[in-house]
């Protein structure tokens, strides 16, 4: 059990004894995730001979992953816990429940938007209505390019999908006009739908889409609601329309133990529809929340906890950590050159520091460098590129993918062996491959043996499609076989002649074998199959584990949930943080939270720099101005 501050403990002790609708609007630093574990660990501990399952919704895959190992000593925490995320959980509604919706087996998830494009391509090819409005270009247009008119209309299209989709529109087949769509939006999306299915397909989207539509059905929620008695959902402040309308037809009028904990000036998600009035306005006003809150910051030193206050203007405190004065310095340099070194020089001064701040010696792993968009580090990785310094750029927890062309063949036909009916898979093999255009004549490992004679790639040997031929008979013959597969590819890793193509290949066998440890460590043995593996890839699993000693590089986005001793915050100019496009009341609050984000990732130090020149992709060097939010801070920059 971890120890609570009296707040906290409050909290913990209220909501699980008398249960109810409580909203918790906690900041930075205060403990959110310690609340929500030490309720679980007391609704479980209080009531040990109860059935009713908890069912806590978690923003990231790291979060749940972190709750479920503090309460894994708890007498009947896996038998009786749902730890993990919203979507997590809606494709656990989708599996149990499919045949309502008529998939008769489990749908694949196409995780990637080239693929989303290939699918919405073939749909307008296929289309006697759709085909003239992508093979001919307007006579208004401005484009004459015509694959560049075929790209917009594919990327245009797209967005607007995934817009109905995440505002829960689902049309079947007997619907033959609505909300004042012009037939060939409806025709478009008809078809685009049922072209997925007819390759057992869904995408990210359709997730919540179709557990929203099933938890509809009263017989489906009628067995949920008896299952869950207590729900918690972390990060609510990021709750978007689809998430919070799946939660609030799940619990309807049946359950009313609902806890969320948030904290309005951490959301940072609004690009993608999140909003905060969802945890903030609508949830008191549906379930009747009591409010309370945690206003005390238990992680940063009162140097960085100063900055971060400036920044949205708040007066949080720090009882626990005073005697941690901490350092919060800006500074400024001549160009991004200057900066970049500054920011090394700095770091290598830091290491091997010991002090009672910092609970020992300063490593690498205790350093993180933060910017706002991933472009702002050029100049930085150049440089460490050529130090002796290891580092990692942390990525979202987008799905597993590949970048040698043996481990994009490799990925390829799994999905195909997973899912014979991918059309859309066959389809880029035969572009990886570089084969002849081929019909798909059979299906799985039949038409993979098949495309055997028309390689033509030269990354990949007669050889090596073999030792790939080999791997997905393993896999098809027993998917216990999965490490064995990868074991198998990795010895005739020697036989490539391309030294960028071995090195790529051998970091992509890396990161499946990450993949495939963490889907076994979490799912039941008699629940494992490729399909199942496919699900959680795409769902961002296995891609959250924490590097051995290295220095931490990630945009503030996915920072998120983090903490380090120290923090870089680098590239604090004007166009760039705040963003040059937010130029909306609603847009500026949140460039401004994603300030406060980035700050209080750092427990101790907090070093914020931004370059008064920067060199722009064409060669122009510009003056740069720093940050308003700079402006607001109570010290001088450093020069």
């Amino acid at each position: 059990m971890q120890p609570l501050s009296e707040e906290q403990q409050i909290i913990v002790d209220t909501w699980t004894a008398n249960g109810g609708a409580m909203l918790v609007s906690a900041s930075a630093g205060s403990g959110k995730t310690r609340v929500l574990t030490e309720s679980v660990r007391g609704l479980l501990e209080n009531s040990p001979k109860e059935r009713f399952r908890i069912l806590c919704l978690t923003f990231t895959n790291k979060a749940a992953e972190e709750m479920r190992e503090r309460l894994k000593t708890v007498k009947g925490n896996r038998e009786r816990t749902f730890i993990n995320t919203i979507h997590t959980f809606g494709l656990d509604v989708l599996k149990a429940y499919r045949h309502e919706l008529g998939y008769t087996v489990m749908p694949h998830i196409i995780e990637k938007e080239t693929d989303r494009k290939d699918v919405l391509k073939n749909v307008f090819l296929q289309s006697p209505i759709l085909e003239p409005y992508f093979m001919q270009i307007p006579a208004d247009s401005q484009i004459t390019n015509i694959e560049s008119y075929q790209k917009r209309i594919l990327s245009n299209f797209l967005a607007w999908i995934s817009r109905q989709k995440k505002q829960l529109v689902f049309i079947d087949d007997e619907v033959s006009s609505y909300n004042n769509w012009k037939s060939e939006h409806l025709h478009l999306y008809k078809l685009y739908n049922q072209y997925l299915r007819n390759q057992e397909l869904i995408e990210f989207d359709d997730i919540l889409l179709l557990a929203w539509l099933l938890l509809s059905k009263p017989a489906v929620a009628s067995v949920y609601r008896r299952l869950y008695r207590h729900v918690l959902v972390d990060e609510a402040q990021d709750l978007n329309f689809t998430q919070y309308q799946v939660i609030k037809t799940l619990c309807a009028d049946v359950i009313r133990n609902v806890l969320m904990v948030g904290d309005g000036n951490q959301a940072i998600h609004g690009y993608a529809g999140a909003d905060k009035k969802y945890m903030f306005s609508a949830f008191v006003q549906d379930f009747g929340a009591k409010q309370l809150s945690i206003r005390s910051n238990y992680r940063s030193s009162r140097a960085v906890l100063e900055f971060a206050n400036t920044i949205i203007h708040s007066d949080v405190q720090n009882p626990q950590i005073q005697h941690f004065e901490g350092i919060a310095e800006v500074h400024s340099f001549a160009d991004e050159n200057d900066e970049a070194t500054w920011i090394l020089e700095k770091t290598e001064q830091l290491l091997g520091i010991e002090s009672p701040e910092f609970e020992g010696a300063v490593t690498l792993n205790k350093i993180a460098i933060l910017a706002r968009n991933r472009f702002v580090f050029n100049r930085l990785i150049e440089k460490l590129d050529k130090s002796n310094l290891a580092y990692t750029f942390k990525k979202g927890t987008e799905a597993l993918t590949a970048e040698s062309t043996l481990m994009k063949i490799f990925d390829l036909g799994t999905r195909l062996v997973a899912n014979p009916q991918g059309e859309v898979y066959f389809q880029q093999l035969i572009a990886v491959s570089d084969c002849h255009p081929l019909s798909a004549t059979s299906g799985g490992l039949e038409l993979l043996d098949n495309l055997k004679s028309e390689i033509k790639s030269k990354d990949i040997s007669s050889l090596s499609y073999d030792i790939l031929l080999q791997s997905w008979r393993l896999i098809d013959k027993k998917i216990s076989n999965f490490s064995s597969a990868l074991d198998l590819i990795e010895s005739k890793l020697t036989d490539i002649e391309n030294e960028n193509e071995r090195s790529n290949a051998q970091n992509d066998i890396t990161e499946w074998r990450l993949a495939w440890s963490e889907y076994i460590r979490n799912t039941p043995a008699n629940n494992k199959s490729l399909a199942d593996f496919r699900r959680y890839a795409a769902m961002g699993f296995g891609k959250t584990a924490v590097t051995d000693n290295q220095l931490t590089l990630a945009t503030v986005h996915t920072s998120k949930g983090l903490e380090f001793d120290i923090v870089f915050l680098m590239g604090m100019t004007e166009g760039t943080f705040p963003d040059y496009r937010a130029k909306t009341r609603q847009a500026l609050e949140e460039e401004r939270n994603n300030a406060y984000v980035a700050i209080t990732r750092a427990k101790r130090h907090i070093y914020i720099s931004y370059p008064r020149k920067k060199m722009m992709p064409w060669n122009e060097e510009k003056i740069q101005h720093k940050s308003r939010f700079l402006n607001e801070l109570p010290i001088s920059d450093h020069e």
